[in-house]
């Protein structure tokens, strides 16, 4: 199951853009405050098929989908480690 976050004010909004969406793509609920995560089903023959209509139903509900920090990477922190260890 592949997941992906929708920028949206509210879930009702991602869930009413994506209807009867094609590919099992489900809402799971608030991801933080500005996103929404979601959910589908799809295989990759039928990602590429389904997903330009899944995008499509977002972006004329004024939504759009944001594109994930990538897991390897580290946050940059504004951490002071050496600051603190001289004090």
């Amino acid at each position: 199951m592949g997941r992906f976050l929708v920028r949206a004010k509210s879930v009702n909004a991602v869930r009413k853009a994506l209807g009867r969406a094609p590919g099992g793509v489900r809402v799971v609920g608030r991801f933080d405050r500005e996103t929404i995560e979601c959910s589908h089903t799809m295989a990759a023959h039928s990602l590429s098929r389904h997903w330009p209509v899944v995008v499509s139903r977002l972006a004329k509900a004024g939504l759009s989908v944001v594109k994930p920090a990538e897991p390897d990477q580290e946050p940059e922190s504004d951490d002071n480690s050496e600051y603190h260890e001289n004090i």
